[in-house]
């Protein structure tokens, strides 16, 4: 698994697969409390996509999780879920 920038609290990878092929997107909550995504992968073949806004974690929810990785990775698959996305 590659390092994490300091500025990166948690990180969920999802996968799909349909007819039209598979694809990978990387989700990740920044110390900010921004919730960003983007495409990594199609068939297989790495991407290199722009992050892209999801949401932002309110405040209180964000000093909840800062200190505990596990809380926060489960904060973001919850927010994954809800954009329709599968771990």
């Amino acid at each position: 698994m590659a390092l994490l920038s300091p500025k990166v609290i948690a990180q969920v990878n999802s996968h799909s697969a349909g007819p039209q092929g598979s694809t990978s997107w990387e989700w990740i909550i920044r110390a900010d409390g921004e919730v960003l995504f983007r495409l990594s992968a199609v068939n297989g073949r790495r991407e290199r996509n722009p992050w892209t806004p999801a949401t932002r974690l309110p405040a209180a929810e964000l000093e909840a999780i800062r200190g505990d990785k596990t809380k926060a990775t489960q904060v973001l698959d919850v927010i994954v879920r809800q954009h329709g996305h599968r771990r």
